[in-house]
C-alpha cells in the first residue's frame, strides 16, 4: 500500500510563496489532468479529501463514486417515475460545474459536492497487485 497525498506538494509551494493550490495554479489542460485522476480515484475506491468549505472553515470528508459502495437507494434518478399513470414533468439538469465534484460522503451517507480549487489534501490508499 501507497498514500498518495498532495501536501507535500503544497507545502514546497507555500515555501516558494505561491499564491494558489496546484489546481489554481495549473493550466486548462493540467486542471482537466487533476480533475480526471481524483475522479478515477473516487471510482475505484474511498478517498479523504480536506477542502476550505464556502464559509472560510476546513472540512475531511471520506468520500467515493464506487458503486460498491454506494447504497442503492442513495444512486441518482435516471429517470422520473410515474405516479397515477402520468409522468410529472423533471426539472431542467443544469449543467454541471466542471470545477467542482459530486462524490458520495460515505460518513454522512449522502450525495455532497467539493470544488477543486479549494483542495488542500488528498489521501487515498492503493493496493497493487
Amino acid at each position: 500500500m501507497t498514500k498518495v497525498d498532495w501536501e507535500k506538494e503544497e507545502v514546497f509551494r507555500l515555501l516558494k510563496n505561491a499564491p494558489g493550490t496546484q489546481y489554481q495554479e495549473a493550466d486548462d489542460a493540467n486542471k482537466a489532468i487533476i480533475r480526471d485522476w481524483i475522479r478515477s480515484l473516487l471510482q475505484k475506491s474511498t478517498i479523504t479529501v480536506t477542502f476550505t468549505k464556502a464559509d472560510g472553515t476546513n472540512r475531511e470528508m471520506l468520500c467515493t463514486l464506487n458503486w460498491d459502495h454506494i447504497p442503492t437507494d442513495k444512486a441518482p434518478k435516471e429517470t422520473p417515475t410515474p405516479i397515477d399513470g402520468i409522468v410529472k414533468e423533471s426539472k431542467q439538469r443544469k449543467e454541471p460545474d466542471p470545477h467542482s465534484l459530486r462524490v458520495f460522503d460515505m460518513d454522512k451517507q449522502e450525495w455532497r459536492s467539493f470544488r477543486f480549487d479549494r483542495l488542500l489534501k488528498i489521501t487515498a490508499e492503493l493496493t497493487f497487485g
